[in-house]
């Protein structure tokens, strides 16, 4: 089963982002920010990192600059309303393998999930 870490502060989001995920057959981890994904990264491995941008006390711009550190996860995307990460840069310039923009079609989202796992 793959797992993935889903890091995200908005409670309803995170409840309906992770039952999505769950149909999918996929372990979920969840958290709230930053720091504690990168706390949660230095003991367990995951197949996917899901990561918001707008969190509290780390960002997930400040996020992917740490999350190079860890070899425990495959890959990171962003989930995000704004198509641009930082001056002007794609989400991907800056280390993320992809991201998914806010809001989404669920079908979308389930087949996105599906084909990152796959290529990993």
């Amino acid at each position: 089963m793959k797992k993935i870490l889903l890091v995200e502060d908005n409670t309803m989001n995170c409840e309906l982002i992770k039952d999505i995920l769950q149909l999918g057959n996929y372990q979920i981890t969840t958290t709230e920010n930053g720091v504690e994904a990168l706390n949660l990264l230095k003991s367990e491995s995951f197949d996917l990192v899901l990561t918001d941008i707008n969190l509290p006390k780390m960002d997930g711009i400040e996020f992917i600059h740490k999350f190079g550190e860890f070899e425990n996860a495959a890959k990171i995307v962003a989930m995000t309303s704004d198509l641009t990460a930082k001056n002007g840069k794609t989400f991907e310039e800056i280390g993320f393998d992809g991201y998914i923009q806010k809001p989404f079609k669920v079908s979308d989202f389930r087949q996105y999930i599906k084909n990152m796992l796959e290529e990993s």
